[in-house]
């Protein structure tokens, strides 16, 4: 009878990991189950759904909160299957109530696979920025040393001013012209002083640009993972309020008494038949 046990509607919902990176050799399914577990998502879920005053439990008594969360526990099933899904069953007396339960269960999952995944490439976005920022010190180091080569040297392109200068210096020396050959031995000087600083230096930038650019790339995708909304569950099966209560189970209660009741009258009458038994024999020596 409901009015010695309260009757119980159960609320399932099959679920499957998606965009979920695990952090070791777990599966993305053993990832989603840890998550489902979690303390976060248990104590959030009393919080929004005011679990305390609907399982009638004053958190003024002592071991209160414990009492809540083995009740809390007795009422929630979350379990993995063997096809890499995850099971979720709720039981509760409102059969409205564990329905919203378990969908307020998978937000609270999403928003906290998010806010784990945010928090993990945040630290990625700032290593990647850091190393940004170090990168374009150096880049802007080279690039004032390269100007200052440029400005005082006249150094513009060491390839093609080496090459075309001393085009030019023997092509002077072979039509007589030495006193114009002369006037690029400046420049040739400067090429021979300062042109291997300048080739390096210039690698240098190079290869500091490209890899800013890369470092750029990554954090440009790093921010789209961090500012992104992904949610983390696919629904294969999605909870409904029950119109059948789950427990008790009436028939089972009926002949778990049934049996009972037929084992101790056994016995009541296996005692009854002792003592008629010990009467009459003591009846039976007293008339002798």
């Amino acid at each position: 009878s409901s009015l010695f046990i309260k009757p119980k509607y159960k609320s399932t919902a099959v679920l499957y990991p998606s965009n979920l990176i695990p952090y070791s050799s777990e599966t993305p399914t053993e990832l989603m189950l840890q998550i489902f577990e979690s303390d976060d998502i248990r104590d959030s879920l009393i919080k929004k759904l005011n679990l305390a005053t609907h399982y009638d439990i004053d958190l003024t008594q002592n071991n209160a909160y414990t009492k809540l969360i083995k009740e809390f526990e007795s009422n929630v099933d979350i379990r993995k299957t063997e096809y890499e899904s995850v099971v979720i069953e709720i039981f509760d007396t409102d059969p409205q109530f564990a329905c919203n339960m378990v969908k307020d269960m998978v937000t609270l999952f999403n928003m906290k696979a998010r806010d784990l995944q945010r928090s993990k490439s945040k630290e990625v976005l700032k290593i990647t920025k850091d190393q940004m920022d170090g990168k374009q010190k150096q880049i802007d180091t080279l690039q004032k040393r390269l100007n200052d080569l440029r400005m005082n040297y006249g150094i513009l392109d060491y390839d093609i001013q080496a090459k075309e200068s001393m085009r030019a210096y023997y092509k002077m020396l072979g039509n007589g012209q030495k006193g114009n050959a002369n006037f690029l031995n400046s420049t040739i000087e400067n090429l021979k002083e300062k042109g291997g600083e300048y080739v390096l230096l210039k690698e240098m930038f190079d290869a500091a640009t490209l890899s800013f650019d890369k470092l750029k790339e990554e954090y440009e995708i790093t921010l789209r993972d961090v500012e992104k909304k992904l949610t983390y569950t696919n629904y294969v099966s999605s909870p409904i309020p029950s119109d059948k209560k789950t427990y008790p189970i009436r028939w089972l209660i009926v002949t778990i008494s049934s049996i009972t009741t037929m084992f101790f009258a056994l016995i009541i009458i296996a005692l009854i038949e002792n003592v008629r038994k010990k009467e009459k024999t003591k009846n039976n020596m007293s008339d002798v």
